[in-house]
């Protein structure tokens, strides 16, 4: 059993003036049990704690590091601008270089604007949104996450199954402007806009859902979201705050043949420095120009730390092949999972897309298709497999609903020494749970 009594005892000194000892809940690990992590240091693949102990880490600070821990080229971009200036308060040719390479990147897009998270470019894109319409109701899917603005929080009562996210302090008008929907339900969908439909100002979307696990989107699923929108004069946002930039060089929208009214970027396009951005054709992006109808400001927005980080990030993923060997990294975990967990008569299904995947953990070999879908799953099974992988060395994501990240850093001996790792510890709490879920062990 690895020791963490130093992270153990700087959490328990952090949380005196901090609560629960961290800016972001899930560090604390309340869902997976066990002393939180503190960080020490990071290369690479690996991430090392106070105690000394190394992991090899399968979180990628939640999908920010497609490229690893303290990329070289990275690094360097960002010393160098450090030493010519952190922030101006001004605009920089940096700015202005990673904008022009995104929106050439992606055709959907003709303008984009740089904000410093993921939730205050979901936020500004709905705020456009309803400029843009005059209607005020978003339709949103249950499970998915948008960041933490009141609007993207919301959870009316008239959702269905299980939401995510709740959050006291909203007030109950925000809430009545908002319709949830499950996730891949076009009945649902359907229904949602024959009700509500010249209300509606925006969907947003995840194009594959991946803050309920990893679940992917049925066929047909988008298209229907783009006719309904266009049908009924609302907006599609597609949030590709986890998905830009990880699957091909852009968004995936271009792939999946999907043109979308706004998307939103993040983590990856800042190269592990703090980002957000979003974007969208011309005629909805003039709302935040001067003098129009959306107000949206930042002191830190495109600060020159993170369009150097950016643009190195970018440098190195625009290279041949880059995407092509991520895609051969998603297949060797694959199929080294596959092969683990036959080995130990683990009865879960794992899916992957690129280099992104995940484990349900329950007994079906269907997919997960639905926020009520993830939460039939075993969330115990997986709060013992990630004590025991912790205890091996690997580090995944604090809680089952989000999903296993693969960063380029990662080499084979990586991927297949978790594959082995993650169907040993399954195993392992499979037999504690013996009792508790007899269905999923052989007789």
């Amino acid at each position: 059993m690895r020791s963490t009594q130093t992270s153990a005892h700087l959490f328990e000194l952090a949380s005196s003036v901090i609560p629960d000892g961290v800016s972001s809940p899930m560090r604390a690990f309340r869902n997976v049990g066990g002393n939180p992590i503190c960080a020490a240091q990071a290369k690479g693949s690996t991430i090392t704690d106070v105690d000394g102990n190394t992991y090899t880490d399968f979180l990628c600070a939640f999908g920010a590091l497609l490229l690893g821990h303290a990329r070289e080229e990275i690094v360097t971009a960002i010393t160098q601008q450090a030493a010519l200036g952190t922030v101006y308060g001004l605009t920089s040719p940096l700015e202005h270089q990673l904008a022009q390479r995104i929106i050439a990147s992606t055709p959907a897009i003709e303008q984009i604007r740089f904000v410093c998270s993921g939730t205050e470019a979901v936020m500004t894109a709905t705020r456009i949104a309803r400029a843009h319409t005059g209607r005020d109701l978003l339709v949103k899917f249950v499970g998915s996450y948008h960041g933490h603005s009141d609007l993207l929080l919301a959870s009316p009562s008239s959702g269905g199954g299980n939401n995510k996210g709740v959050s006291q302090g909203i007030a109950d008008s925000v809430n009545r402007d908002v319709v949830l929907c499950q996730y891949n339900d076009m009945s649902q969908l359907i229904s949602i806009f024959k009700e509500h439909g010249n209300k509606v100002a925006a969907v947003i979307v995840e194009p594959y859902a991946t803050n309920m696990g990893f679940v992917r989107p049925q066929e047909g699923f988008m298209a229907l979201i783009r006719q309904l929108c266009d049908q009924y004069g609302a907006l599609f946002i597609f949030d590709e705050v986890v998905t830009g930039f990880r699957f091909n060089f852009g968004g995936i929208c271009t792939t999946m043949n999907i043109d979308p009214d706004l998307v939103t970027f993040g983590k990856i396009i800042g190269g592990g420095t703090p980002v957000g951005a979003y974007a969208g054709k011309a005629r909805f992006m003039q709302h935040v120009a001067i003098g129009n109808s959306v107000f949206q400001s930042g002191t830190f927005a495109a600060n020159p730390l993170t369009m150097a980080a950016g643009n190195a990030a970018l440098d190195v993923m625009e290279k041949p092949g880059f995407y092509a060997e991520m895609e051969r990294k998603g297949a060797v975990l694959e199929a080294a999972i596959k092969s683990s967990f036959s080995a130990n008569n683990i009865p879960f299904l794992f899916t992957r897309f690129g280099a992104l995947g995940g484990v349900a953990y329950r007994d079906s070999h269907q997919a997960l298709k639905s926020y009520k879908d993830v939460k039939t799953q075993h969330y115990d099974i997986y709060t013992k497999t990630h004590q025991v992988m912790r205890d091996k060395g690997f580090l995944m994501a604090p809680s089952l609903e989000e999903p296993i990240f693969i960063s380029a850093a990662h080499t084979d001996t990586d991927l297949q020494g978790f594959a082995a790792a993650l169907g040993e510890s399954i195993s392992e709490a499979l037999a504690v749970h013996h009792k508790a879920f007899p269905v999923l062990l052989p007789a």
